[in-house]
């Protein structure tokens, strides 16, 4: 084993993920590469299709155990090639506990970075979650679940962050804005109802609903004129965001099988990395991370929110300096570069890397 005071050897791990631009997975690999390591990626995108149509659909689901077997050969593959020391994955969806079982027998230590709100994915595994050498989550809610299931020495918690190469500020001082306020989030019912309550309360004012799943629940309501239809990723996630003056941060609600709830998302950070005004739902994580009034702001209820837009859309002064506060604020304090030295440096404390110059 290389020396941990030289240099020349990095800690060398492969990463097994989905790495689209602006995903966790593809700013945490290079976040630890900015701590100092050498990161191989393996791309689960690459081996799941994405079917349009029925025949396309029905194909796919006859390949997938094939491209499910092959991401597994192919992370064993690629810690073989460079002798890797450790696996990194995000939620680790597909990556079967026979491959975490072959890994660890040829010495890599294994690490599950855990950033949603529950463990029951397509691809998940409770035996996969089992042979894990660390699970990092970014839910603060999860640890006594997973201190009682895999043991404390196992477990670990690091917040969410913001991708520094996507979520940024484009426009500065003059923004040309597009909408009033959005949302941007996938739909549930707890959301739904926030949202209708929100297009009832301001209907001569521009509302963007963006994400999927509106589409269908929001017909013949007040709301169905604001869905934009489909999801924005990216870079063009971010200009949604700075081009919005006012970005509405909420979660899907209780989520099966445990009722869990999220307190903070991706979200939380994106927004005022972004340069966007965020208006969040109350609670006290949010509050040990920005200061509402100053930096954010937050709501309670479906009366706070609505309440809470009509005021910042009459200040825009007050507005503006939120928002300049909140992104300085975050950036780069709450961003993937610094979450990986973070989880670096988890690692490293628990002895599932070696310490690094």
């Amino acid at each position: 084993m290389p020396s941990a005071a030289d240099p020349r050897h990095p800690i060398r791990a492969v990463m097994a993920t989905e790495f689209w631009h602006g995903s966790t997975g593809r700013a945490l690999a290079q976040g630890l590469r900015g701590a100092g390591w050498d990161v191989a990626e393996v791309d689960l995108g690459a081996y799941l299709g994405r079917a349009h149509g029925l025949i396309h659909r029905i194909a796919n689901r006859l390949l997938t155990g094939h491209g499910i077997a092959a991401y597994n050969r192919e992370i064993l593959d690629h810690a073989a090639r460079v002798e890797a020391e450790v696996l990194v994955t995000v939620k680790g969806s597909y990556i079967s506990a026979e491959t975490l079982a072959t890994l660890q027998a040829r010495g890599v230590r294994t690490v599950n970075f855990y950033p949603d709100v529950a463990y029951n994915h397509a691809g998940s595994s409770p035996e996969a979650y089992a042979r894990y050498d660390q699970i990092v989550t970014t839910k603060s809610y999860h640890l006594d679940h997973l201190r009682e299931t895999y043991g404390a020495e196992r477990t670990g918690f690091v917040h969410h962050g913001y991708a520094p190469l996507v979520h940024s500020r484009r426009h500065g001082d003059n923004v040309p804005y597009r909408w009033d306020i959005s949302h941007i989030g996938n739909f549930s019912p707890y959301k739904f109802d926030y949202m209708l309550a929100v297009a009832r309360a301001f209907p001569d004012r521009k509302i963007a609903v963006i994400g999927n799943g509106w589409a269908g629940p929001a017909q013949g309501t007040e709301l169905e004129r604001h869905i934009l239809g489909y999801p924005l990723v990216g870079d063009y996630f971010a200009r949604a965001i700075e081009e919005s003056r006012i970005n509405v941060a909420m979660h899907h609600g209780p989520v099966p099988p445990d009722g869990w709830q999220d307190v903070t998302s991706t979200r939380t950070f994106e927004i005022p990395a972004s340069g966007g005004f965020m208006l969040h739902i109350d609670n006290d994580e949010v509050r040990s991370l920005f200061v509402p009034g100053e930096e954010i702001d937050v709501f309670a209820d479906a009366a706070s929110l609505c309440e809470r837009i009509g005021h910042h859309l009459a200040h825009d002064d007050a507005r503006h300096r939120i928002a300049a506060a909140g992104h300085a604020r975050c950036v780069p304090a709450y961003s993937l570069d610094a979450r990986a030295a973070e989880l670096a440096a988890h690692l490293t404390a628990r002895g599932i890397v070696r310490a690094t110059p």
